[in-house]
């Protein structure tokens, strides 16, 4: 498989699996993951830790929100 169709693969994925595990719409994980990819070298990009990144991010800005109330 080339390598453009499966970087789409994963991209897709990553999209689907924070969604689902974020309770996130699909079109704001893919706006938040394309901001995240987009100052990276696509070609060494590992995904798993990009997602982990994206998931702590969220997770300080929830909390965050949650004390300024």
């Amino acid at each position: 498989m080339s390598f453009e169709k499966k970087f789409l693969t994963r991209y897709l994925d990553i999209i689907i699996e924070l969604s689902n595990e974020t309770g996130i719409s699909k079109k704001e994980a893919r706006d938040i993951l394309d901001i995240a990819l987009s100052n990276r070298n696509l070609k060494l990009v590992n995904f798993n830790e990009v997602k982990n990144e994206i998931k702590m991010f969220i997770t300080i800005n929830i909390f965050s929100l949650l004390f300024k109330l």
